[in-house]
């Protein structure tokens, strides 16, 4: 099995640099007030709403945070628990400011772009990469399913998982990659995609009830069985390949384990935690450059596809690392993720003191370009997305806001979102998965 291709994304430094820092002020007040139909600024700025809207002050110098209710957001289900928006607030990780209006525009345009509704036979939908001849992988699905339990938007969620039924394999796991006709051209499983369906049908168990659960453990039994490696527990990239010679660190979702360990009373998984953070402290370097592909002594190794000449740097499936152990710091305050997010905040930032154009799309782990395809373009979101959620713990506020208006400006504003590289598949994805938890709409929700 080859693992899901990542189209290149081709973008100007220039054109991302100008994207980055024309952005809409965040507004700063002394802890300002709502008003009946608007919003009332503190002293140090001020700034109008409508709807009742309220702000949230940070007690005189930090950021306001614009939210409304969840009946203004009609995409909302009924009898959700956690109906969007949610504003959960991580005790390590303090929230920059963010507006529940352009989180929900954002959810909206990934969704009018990506996901189509179906018939496999029963109703059904998919998240399509039009970029790749609107083919489907099961990251995508896994995406959205994400996307849609935190969102509460459980018609595309339902959708979603149905989909990905029906496209099982004989270990019950998810066919990678599913052409635009609905027939299997990439056999076997990936393991980034099942692991974010189980935590996605965990959460949807807390968000609306009903079989969920079932669902979830029954997944979580299968990930256990045919892609973690049994003796070392390293998490494989799929059912049919890699382990302790060949895994990928992008898919190595602690927080994740944590829970999975809970709901199915296997310790194992802990034993997956900790494997997982091996290799990571092993292959982080110094910047947290870790490789698209490593072996369980953190060095980087060749990409399982021929093609991919990428495997041992820092590229399109790496950069979604920070993303994942950001996670598990802020949820359950595990220090070594910590250590492995100080790193890659403080590389990124320092390639960033002025915008994030003059980040790269590509690093060996000292930080300099790949002798392949690698960095010779701007980073899209895929990258400063991920690391601008690493920037959560702290220490890097300038970076973290730059990061939050691109995001938001990138997924919202129709003049950037159509310019070639800044809205496709995986960019516009990772832009929606990181403002989730940046807006605090990505959380265990799991008693």
């Amino acid at each position: 099995m080859s693992p899901p291709f990542r189209l290149p994304r081709l973008f100007p430094a220039a054109l991302l640099l100008l994207l980055a820092c024309a952005q809409t002020p965040i507004v700063v007040g002394s802890g300002g007030s709502s008003g009946s139909g608007g919003i009332v600024g503190g002293t140090g700025g001020g700034t109008t709403g409508t709807g009742g809207a309220a702000v949230v002050g940070t007690g005189g110098s930090g950021p306001v945070t614009v939210t409304k209710p969840p009946s203004s957001y009609p995409h909302n289900s009924a009898g959700a628990t956690f109906p969007y928006p949610q504003g959960h607030g991580f005790a390590r990780c303090p929230l920059p400011a963010y507006n529940t209006d352009t989180i929900a525009t954002a959810y909206n345009n990934w969704k009018a772009k990506f996901y189509q509704v179906g018939t496999c036979p029963a109703p059904c939908g998919r998240v399509i990469r039009p970029e790749m001849n609107g083919d489907i992988v099961s990251e995508g699905i896994a995406y959205g399913m994400l996307i849609g339990v935190y969102m509460n938007d459980k018609s595309m969620f339902d959708g979603l998982w149905v989909f990905a039924q029906s496209k099982f394999n004989g270990n019950g796991l998810m066919n990678w990659n599913i052409g635009s006709g609905g027939n299997v051209i990439g056999a076997g499983s990936a393991s980034d995609a099942d692991e974010d369906m189980a935590w996605a049908l965990l959460m949807a168990g807390a968000q609306w009830g009903g079989s969920y659960n079932a669902a979830a453990v029954t997944l979580i039994n299968n990930i256990w069985n045919r892609e973690v490696e049994q003796g070392s527990n390293v998490l494989k990239p799929g059912d049919s390949f890699g382990g302790s010679g060949q895994t990928n660190p992008s898919y190595f979702a602690p927080s994740y384990y944590r829970v999975f360990a809970k709901v199915t009373g296997n310790n194992g998984w802990m034993s997956v935690v900790e494997s997982s953070y091996a290799i990571l402290g092993l292959a982080s370097g110094s910047f947290g450059l870790v490789p698209n592909w490593s072996n369980s002594q953190g060095v980087g190794v060749a990409a399982p596809s021929p093609s991919d000449t990428n495997g041992a740097y820092f590229g399109y499936d790496a950069c979604r690392t920070p993303w994942r152990i950001a996670l598990d710091y802020c949820e359950n305050g595990e220090q070594r993720a910590k250590t492995y997010l100080d790193k890659i905040a403080s590389f990124y930032a320092a390639q960033a003191p002025i915008g994030l154009g003059t980040i790269e799309d590509g690093y060996t782990a000292a930080g300099t370009k790949p002798p392949t395809t690698l960095g010779a373009n701007a980073a899209g979101m895929a990258f400063f997305g991920p690391g601008g959620v690493a920037a959560l713990p702290g220490g890097h506020q300038e970076f973290l806001t730059m990061v939050t208006q691109a995001l938001q400006s990138n997924t919202t504003d129709p003049s950037k979102m159509s310019i070639s590289g800044v809205f496709t598949y995986y960019q516009a994805s990772w832009g929606v998965l990181s403002l989730l938890p940046l807006s605090g709409n990505f959380w265990n929700m799991v008693p």
